[in-house]
């Protein structure tokens, strides 16, 4: 089970790296000079927190 979460969150992270490439994401003003390094951070810390986002709202809706 968790594999196959891992594997959706896997493939979630390609789709967004296809959706906002690093160029793209170059052309926002206050990430101009972000190296490639940093826009896997970019990357991994919004996946970080949309994850944290969807647990806590799972959890919430649990609780009801």
């Amino acid at each position: 089970m968790e594999e196959i979460q891992n594997r959706n969150i896997e493939e979630a992270t390609q789709r967004l790296k296809k959706r906002l490439p690093l160029e793209k994401i170059r052309c926002i003003p206050k990430y101009r000079d972000l190296s490639s390094v940093d826009y896997e951070k970019l990357i991994k810390n919004t996946e970080t927190v949309a994850l944290l986002i969807l647990k806590a709202f799972i959890l919430k809706n649990e609780e009801v």
